[in-house]
């Protein structure tokens, strides 16, 4: 029986271990957005990427998928390949909040959100410092599924202590959704708009390797 067991496991933790990479679907109804607005506009490209435009007032905050492996343990990364057009010359702001008086610039990074998109403070975690300066290009975003390269909603990186170690392996467990952030100064999800020109946010790839 016991062997059984054994046998069993080896075999299911093998199909884990070999069901990667995972492209996600940049189908438009696979994906969900927080923002200021109540609907916010989503659009597919000819080429099947997932699209939208920046808004100019309110913010565009999170981009997600709502169906990703229920589980990435035995991933070793994901892989965001995206592009950002713009029109005229564009700022892409963040002081969507009195608070926000830190410095660094707008930018979008990958972000897992676990737990049933819980609300605990190892529920959410951002990859950082890997992310991308929102500007005119296109990058791919590799970002290892390592708790040294990413932090939680308190800005603790996954081997700042025994809990927080424990909490990224319980998100990685437990992944509800899978997307992109976008913020600067001193928050990574508060959102981002545009002044003084028009920005467009493609994302080409989302795999998970």
């Amino acid at each position: 029986m016991i062997r059984l067991v054994l046998l069993l496991f080896a075999v299911c933790e093998s199909t884990l271990l070999a069901q990667w990479p995972v492209d996600l679907s940049l189908q438009k109804t696979a994906w969900t957005t927080i923002s200021s607005f109540n609907r916010f506009p989503l659009g597919n490209l000819s080429d099947g990427s997932l699209f939208f435009d920046f808004p100019s007032t309110g913010s565009i905050k999170y981009l997600y998928h709502r169906r990703p492996p229920s589980s990435v343990l035995g991933a070793t990364h994901l892989s965001v390949a995206l592009t950002v057009e713009t029109t005229g010359t564009p700022v892409f702001r963040y002081d969507t909040e009195p608070s926000n008086t830190c410095v660094p610039p707008a930018k979008v990074r990958p972000f897992l959100w676990a737990n049933h998109n819980g609300g605990g403070e190892f529920d959410r975690w951002w990859s950082n410092p890997v992310a991308y300066t929102l500007a005119a290009g296109s990058a791919m975003l590799e970002v290892p599924l390592s708790p040294e390269s990413w932090s939680s909603v308190f800005g603790k990186f996954g081997t700042y202590d025994a809990a927080s170690m424990e909490g990224f392996q319980q998100a990685l467990s437990h992944v509800s959704s899978l997307g992109v952030t976008f913020g600067g100064g001193c928050f990574f999800g508060h959102g981002v708009y545009v002044t003084g020109g028009t920005a467009r946010f493609v994302l080409t790839s989302y795999q998970v390797q």
